[in-house]
């Protein structure tokens, strides 16, 4: 069975989607919306929602509006990308069974399938090789049982997303440039201070929304042995 794995998976591709409002990523972008738009009209003809494809249009849209270091690099942008990507994950799964049901191996599957293929699509071409091996790697030791099976749900499919997104917006703010943090409300730029601030926030929220994790991952490093 599939768990944190797959939450880790989400973090580390959602880490390197910001950086995709570049201005040399952006045949890549229109080649996402084509796709978007491809996957659309075929699940249309084939009578199956076609929210799906949508939904990579708007996520593409995002990339094309946005400037380097501006929307994506934002906390309201991380917040739209991780709704379009829960969404993606949402719709993805829902083309096989409206049962999202994350204990069913087949819905696990699938959902391992989704995640393939947004690294296909975010990762670059030296880091995806290396994340599929890893990722499985860590699938092989869940199942054989090497780390102890945690329940995955929406939420933590989601928190993972706004994870990796803000863990991007949180190193850019070391930078020199910084990060326009709360763009396009402002275009003032932040730096280390805010960065250590929504690391913080960050960590609170992981700890109040799954506190069993929590003491899973001290029990695992022996903090309590």
């Amino acid at each position: 069975m599939f768990y944190d794995p797959l939450a880790i998976a989400l973090a580390v591709i959602s880490a390197n989607i910001p950086d995709f409002d570049h201005e040399f990523k952006r045949n890549h972008v229109i080649t996402i919306i084509a796709l978007g738009a491809l996957i659309s009209c075929f699940l249309y003809f084939l009578g199956l929602p076609y929210y799906l494809g949508l939904v990579i249009i708007l996520l593409g849209g995002i990339f094309l509006v946005s400037s380097h270091r501006g929307f994506t690099h934002s906390i309201l942008g991380a917040f739209l990308i991780t709704v379009f990507l829960s969404l993606f994950l949402f719709f993805g799964m829902g083309l096989s069974s409206y049962d999202l049901d994350f204990n069913n191996s087949r819905n696990l599957m699938i959902l391992l399938i989704l995640i393939i293929a947004l690294a296909l699509l975010f990762l670059n071409k030296r880091l995806s090789p290396v994340f599929l091996v890893a990722i499985a790697v860590l699938v092989v030791a869940v199942n054989m049982g090497f780390i102890p099976p945690l329940k995955i749900n929406l939420t933590l499919l989601a928190f993972s997303i706004f994870f990796g997104l803000c863990s991007h917006i949180v190193l850019d703010s070391f930078t020199p440039s910084g990060v326009k943090a709360f763009s396009p409300f402002k275009d003032k730029e932040y730096h280390k201070k805010l960065g250590v601030l929504l690391f913080l926030i960050l960590m609170g929220m992981f700890i109040s929304l799954f506190p069993n994790k929590l003491l899973f991952y001290l029990n695992f490093l022996g903090v309590f042995h």
